[in-house]
């Protein structure tokens, strides 16, 4: 009977134990509960693109907009409260097509939207940079790019306040595409651009060569 009592006891605190590991599992596994959800645009095509979070705790998206703006595709900006309220949207385009891959707000708590124009620009369809201000109006636009096709997929802004812009290119390009790095001052003027000239590939592993800098 001596043996039997600590046995029994051991057996109980095993099976609590796996009874909690369980009920910790099954809690774990339940959906996150839904705070909130909203649809923005209108009567034509909009898709977003990237979503910043931003100082005061609310989100600004960007994509481009079928159903308002100057053309066929625009930029397109959206401000949001904390509660997915729209605070403001603003487009930005010419009369050809433009896409807003990627977005970033801005030290100036200002925003920064990157990807591709065929209303401006060299020919094609181009790099484009577009700088706003905290409510979304425009301060200036750049384009980047040659006679033929580039598009930007990412913009960074850097520590001494210019924007890295990272894409491919056409126009520069060994190949059909290739990488393209375009670096610029605070005011979006560039500083610099590199090409990833070509690749190859040696055993399975894709190996570039060395990046080279283009005049513009």
């Amino acid at each position: 009977m001596k043996k039997t009592l600590p046995l029994a006891l051991s057996f109980f605190i095993v099976s609590l134990t796996l009874s909690l590991f369980f009920v910790r599992m099954s809690a774990s596994s339940e959906p996150p509960v839904l705070e909130w959800d909203r649809t923005y645009g209108g009567t034509g095509d909009e898709e977003a693109r990237s979503l910043v979070q931003t100082v005061d705790g609310g989100y600004a998206f960007a994509g481009y907009a079928t159903s308002f703006g100057a053309g066929d595709h625009d930029f397109w900006l959206v401000k949001i409260d904390t509660n997915g309220d729209m605070e403001w949207n603003r487009t930005y385009g010419g009369t050809g097509d433009e896409d807003a891959l990627s977005l970033v707000q801005t030290f100036d708590e200002g925003y920064a939207l990157a990807g591709i124009t065929d209303s401006f620009g060299a020919g094609g369809h181009d790099f484009w940079l577009v700088k706003t201000d905290a409510d979304g109006n425009m301060k200036w636009n750049r384009t980047y790019g040659g006679a033929n096709h580039e598009d930007a997929y990412s913009v960074v802004q850097t520590d001494d306040e210019g924007y890295a812009i990272i894409g491919r290119t056409w126009s520069f390009a060994i190949g059909l595409y290739d990488f393209w790095l375009v670096k610029t001052d605070a005011n979006g003027d560039m500083e610099w651009n590199k090409t990833m000239e070509g690749s190859t590939t040696i055993g399975g592993i894709l190996l570039f060569r060395q990046p080279t800098e283009n005049t513009q």
